[in-house]
């Protein structure tokens, strides 16, 4: 990647925000049918598949995206690298990453430096759109360290890395022998960073916002950071498969990145869900002809939001994020409640009793059982626990048991948070 590549992806990604909804369209269907036809030119996995499915490529237009098959985690595992990443491909000279494996499964995943450049355009645009500008420091809470740009930029561009693994102590120290204008992390890292700074506010943390990513978080999450940091609070929604998906704009509402993804909302028999309902996300890259990946399903669900944004934006919105679809807790009558449910409950009786419950997680093991794992804090009484089992109880189908446990500490896991974790399988 040079520094060109990234002043020509930083207009591009730029110059695509403000255009007008139709030249939106017509740039995302463009580079849709760019990756299908590429994908099966050069990529093997996807030239069997599309034979086995009957697709004549040369003549798909965006509107057949439907006819085209799913991709799921496992097969991108199975048939990386030789059948998934485009042929003649020298991995040596490409960018390489992988994935936090939070779902149970680590991916591997290549692209091109140019692609490279394109997200990292992406990325920062996220953070223009709520007021970020080039003379900001930034720093990124990650769960790797991450190398330094071979080149510099004086005063621009500054981005330090803290790893996610570090103890909370050592992101505050960090964090105040070089105080960020922008920091950007786990909503858990930022989230345990706040409460310790509510016990230890001095010297103070003041950036000037702050972006949360790749972990669910509520608004009462990020009210709370806010509060705490005393600056506005931004969620993304971004994974590393894909890079950026969608972000909150100053408004608030989360708009999607129609010149880096297609996004869909999909049933469980993989059809459309009605506007308002929520919905299995499924992604197509539009920028990565390395490794692209067409109707990818990402494991998470979320809900569309119609109409256009306050903020000016013709790009297209969603409601609301619901969590991963395996981290549903599962009823016996085969509905699916999404972890935003029960984690909004709790996180309501968090803010009303403050001191009451350090941490929780819900644990389900069996179909009918459902255990609600609680790290009680100094204010904690046991009526403050039936309370919240008594609004969490009629969630949940008839015949499952709810079951509050008092635990001294929740494993947080290797590398993410998983509030909800749901271990029955179909």
């Amino acid at each position: 990647m040079n520094f060109l590549s990234m002043v020509h992806a930083w207009c591009n990604v730029h110059g695509y925000l403000w255009a007008g909804r139709a030249l939106q369209r017509h740039i995302a269907e463009r580079r849709l049918r760019r990756t299908v036809r590429e994908a099966y030119r050069r990529v093997p996995w996807y030239r069997d598949s599309f034979d086995r499915h009957g697709i004549d490529v040369s003549a798909f237009r965006a509107q057949d995206l439907q006819r085209l098959p799913l991709l799921t985690k496992q097969q991108v595992a199975e048939n990386f690298p030789d059948r998934i990443v485009a042929a003649g491909t020298d991995l040596r000279k490409a960018m390489t990453s992988s994935t936090s494996g939070s779902s149970g499964q680590a991916l591997h995943l290549a692209y091109s430096p140019r692609t490279y450049a394109y997200y990292l355009a992406t990325a920062l645009r996220v953070y223009t759109m709520v007021g970020y500008r080039p003379w900001h420091r930034m720093t990124y809470i990650k769960f790797m360290d991450v190398e330094r740009p071979r080149y510099s930029l004086g005063p621009f561009f500054r981005v330090d890395h803290l790893n996610s693994a570090l103890p909370v102590e050592g992101h505050v120290e960090a964090l105040r022998a070089r105080p960020p204008d922008l920091l950007i992390g786990y909503a858990s890292s930022v989230m345990e960073i706040a409460r310790y700074l509510q016990r230890h506010p001095e010297p103070r943390i003041a950036p000037k916002f702050i972006s949360l990513n790749s972990e669910y978080s509520t608004a009462l999450d990020r009210q709370f950071i806010a509060e705490v940091f005393g600056c506005p609070v931004y969620d993304e929604y971004s994974s590393e498969e894909t890079w950026m998906i969608a972000s909150q704009c100053r408004a608030g509402h989360y708009h999607v990145f129609t010149d880096n993804v297609v996004l869909e909302l999909l049933d469980d028999t993989g059809q459309p869900v009605p506007e308002g309902e929520i919905g299995h996300v499924v992604l197509t890259t539009l920028n990565n002809p390395l490794m692209p990946l067409i109707r990818y399903r990402l494991g998470d669900m979320a809900r569309a939001r119609p109409g256009r944004c306050v903020c000016g934006s013709a790009l297209p919105m969603l409601e609301s994020f619901e969590g991963r679809a395996d981290d549903a807790l599962r009823m016996p009558g085969g509905r699916r409640i999404p972890s935003a449910v029960p984690i909004c409950a709790v996180i309501r009786y968090i803010h009303a009793y403050r001191d009451a419950i350090a941490s929780f997680k819900f644990l389900q093991t069996e179909l009918h059982r459902v255990e609600l794992l609680l790290v009680p804090g100094a204010g904690f009484r046991d009526e403050i626990a039936d309370g919240l089992v008594a609004e969490l109880r009629p969630q949940l189908d008839a015949g499952v048991e709810l079951v509050p446990r008092l635990v001294d500490a929740i494993d947080p896991g290797r590398i993410k948070r998983r509030v909800v974790e749901c271990r029955v399988r179909d």
